[in-house]
């Protein structure tokens, strides 16, 4: 299907009865359909459960920055560790 520029996908959703109903409710109030509801409602949540885009170098993780880390004097590097990735304040040892 095809709206304006947008590609849609058909898809079949079960949904309770009071879930059904209270789209219906909400599409009524705000004067749109209930599909336009539920791409909300999905964007939001899928937005809010995205997970992290890839790295395109390893050097550009924050863990990186403890390689090598023995090598460089650090004698503290397994109780400050965040102090040493991120720069949070020291464990008081």
């Amino acid at each position: 299907m095809v709206y304006g520029v947008y590609i849609m996908q058909r898809k079949q959703v079960y949904l309770e009865e009071e879930q059904g109903l209270a789209i219906k409710r909400l599409a009524a109030r705000r004067g749109v359909s209930g599909a336009v509801i539920l791409r909300e409602a999905l964007a939001q949540y899928l937005a809010s459960h995205e997970t992290p885009p890839e790295l395109e170098r390893p050097e550009d993780h924050p863990l990186w920055g403890i390689v090598g880390i023995g090598a460089s004097g650090v004698t503290d590097a397994a109780a400050n560790h965040d102090h040493h990735l991120y720069g949070a304040p020291k464990v008081e040892e």
